[in-house]
C-alpha cells in the first residue's frame, strides 16, 4: 500500500496554505484530491492539476479510484489526500487505513456552527469525526504545520 502522510479536509482543496506550507513540511511528492464530483469534471481536474507545483504529481480521483490507487505498490510515495467534505472522508476511512486527519478549512453553511477558528461543523459532522477518532485515527484541527493542534477525540 502507498504511504498516506496526511488526509486534510479543506473545502478550498489545493490552495496557498497547502502548497506553501503543508507540502514542503510533509515532504509530499503526490497529492490526491478525492472528490467524486470533481473527478467526473474534466475542467475542474485540469484546473486543479494546473495549480500544483511542478515537482508534485496531482490526481483528482473518486473515493473508489483513490482506494484502488492506494492499494497499489508503494514506490516511495508520500501522499497528501485532500477532501472538501467529511462525508467523503468517512467513506475513505472505511476502506483504507489513515493515521491522521487534519481539518484545515470548513466554511460556514446552513446547519453548521463555528467549531474552532475557520472550522464550521454540524452536529452530524462532529459525530462522524468522533466516530473516526474512536478507530485510533488522530483527528485534529491545525491550519498550518507550526500551529498547535486541537484534537477531536471520540470519548
Amino acid at each position: 500500500m502507498k504511504k498516506v502522510v496526511l488526509l486534510r479536509i479543506d473545502d478550498r482543496l489545493l490552495h496557498g496554505q497547502v502548497v506553501v506550507s503543508w507540502i514542503p513540511f510533509l515532504k509530499v511528492n503526490e497529492v490526491i484530491i478525492t472528490d467524486d464530483e470533481y473527478a467526473r469534471d474534466e475542467f475542474m481536474c485540469q484546473l486543479i492539476e494546473a495549480s500544483a507545483p511542478e515537482n508534485i504529481a496531482v490526481q483528482v480521483l473518486t473515493v473508489n479510484d483513490t482506494v484502488s490507487y492506494l492499494m497499489g505498490e508503494d514506490e516511495g510515495s508520500r501522499i497528501l489526500i485532500l477532501c472538501k467534505n467529511i462525508e467523503t472522508v468517512k467513506n475513505l476511512v472505511e476502506k483504507v487505513e489513515i493515521d491522521t486527519i487534519n481539518l484545515g478549512g470548513l466554511g460556514a453553511a446552513q446547519g453548521r456552527k463555528r467549531f474552532h477558528n475557520s472550522i464550521h461543523l454540524s452536529d452530524e459532522e462532529i459525530n462522524i469525526l468522533e466516530d473516526i477518532a474512536r478507530k485510533n485515527v488522530i483527528v485534529e484541527v491545525k491550519m498550518l504545520p507550526k500551529d498547535k493542534a486541537v484534537v477531536i477525540n471520540g470519548n
